[in-house]
């Protein structure tokens, strides 16, 4: 990443010119204005056929969130939601300061029914990602990138891996959590053999598709969508961590990290403790080098929003610690959406202040490979210095 060359201003009265990171954010969701704003990126023959393709990503199968899914306060006077750099940026840095955003472009939220489009679309935004938010809107250096791309196309995923993997602001992978097996199955592996060869986490976030309603389990699609809300990311994040874990991925690619964001946390630990005990009849057959909890400390992360809450706030504290959160847990937003969870009050407040300051920072800025200081800029002069 780029480092800003800065003058020392004064801040609360001292001349500084560093500060230290207190704050990562691991899921802001940022935009195009619309949809024409990508067309330049995409690929030919993609290019010329924009017009039948321009409603796909943004399809929604099922559901209709809660007000369009957005903060009140985060619409811009033009485009969609997440799209004005000026606006993120005051609201992210300034209102409730974090130090880093890690983004992820919401834009690319859907699939279609063609491996090869989902390819070109995942070009296109990553493109277009590193041309504005990584570069033009980031002169302060705060926005971290994650490179799309499609599950259904394995080999064109790598090939997107393999094109950014090198590029300094580019700092993990994006998938969606829909595909027609677990992801444990060998199909998927060049993808994860170009993430771990370029040694980048792998953040999964939920999303629908145009093969699959938003919220279709094992039994067929939910009613409703607090239903959805409530259970879709949690049982596919579950399916998919043991399919890693039985098919031997994570000893395949030992470096291999996942980030499962906006799925909850504490879930993991009674389906980790149910495979424990099938694993000491049954688990012989894998020939794996690890028990399953000791591959969840290795390998699986979890981003905190939406936080599991307790009115008990001893029980509260326990059960994170039950859940190891010190080491697992990594602070997340969910930017702009209207269940944005701000850091000064995302967390139990029964937390303690060791293990608050490892979920709002120092997991993420290990995982990341970030600097424990960064440069005073305009967002902290705005700010007053108040952190």
């Amino acid at each position: 990443m780029t480092t800003a060359t800065l003058t020392r201003p004064e801040v609360q009265g001292s001349l500084i010119d560093t500060v230290e990171i207190k704050v990562i954010d691991t899921d802001v969701h940022v935009e195009p204005r619309s949809f024409e704003e990508l067309i330049p990126y995409l690929d030919a023959p993609w290019r010329d056929r924009a017009n039948l393709i321009d409603a796909v990503p943004w399809s929604r199968s099922t559901y209709k969130t809660l007000d369009g899914g957005g903060r009140k306060d985060a619409y811009p006077e033009k485009g969609d939601i997440g799209s004005d750099p000026e606006m993120v940026g005051r609201q992210l840095f300034v209102d409730d300061p974090i130090d880093y955003a890690i983004l992820l472009p919401w834009s690319f939220r859907g699939l279609t029914v063609d491996p090869r489009l989902d390819t070109a679309l995942a070009s296109a935004v990553n493109k277009w990602m590193a041309d504005t938010w990584l570069s033009k809107y980031n002169a302060e250096n705060r926005y971290v990138g994650s490179i799309t791309v499609s599950v259904d196309d394995p080999a064109g995923a790598a090939r997107e891996i393999d094109k950014w993997g090198g590029h300094p602001a580019f700092r993990q992978i994006m998938i969606g959590h829909y595909g027609p097996r677990p992801f444990g199955h060998s199909s998927y592996d060049p993808i994860w053999e170009a993430a771990a060869r370029h040694n980048l986490p792998i953040s999964m976030h939920f999303r629908g598709g145009a093969t699959q309603p938003l919220g279709w389990t094992s039994t067929g699609p939910l009613q409703y969508f607090v239903e959805y809300h409530s259970l879709i990311a949690p049982m596919a994040y579950a399916s998919h961590m043991v399919s890693w874990i039985c098919n031997g991925v994570l000893d395949r690619h030992p470096e291999m990290k996942v980030l499962f964001v906006e799925g909850g946390f504490l879930w993991y630990r009674p389906v980790i403790d149910r495979l424990e005990r099938h694993w000491k009849l049954s688990g012989h057959e894998l020939g794996l080098r690890k028990t399953p909890m000791e591959y969840v400390l290795d390998h699986f992360r979890f981003a905190s929003q939406p936080i599991e809450e307790n009115t008990d706030s001893q029980k509260i504290a326990a059960l994170f610690e039950e859940a190891s959160a010190a080491e697992l847990l990594l602070f997340s937003s969910d930017y702009p959406h209207y269940d944005y969870d701000p850091p000064s009050r995302a967390l139990p407040r029964s937390l303690d202040a060791e293990t608050k300051r490892r979920i709002l920072s120092e997991n993420s800025r290990v995982l990341y490979g970030l600097p424990k200081t960064r440069p005073v800029d305009r967002f902290d002069l705005a700010a007053g210095g108040q952190r």
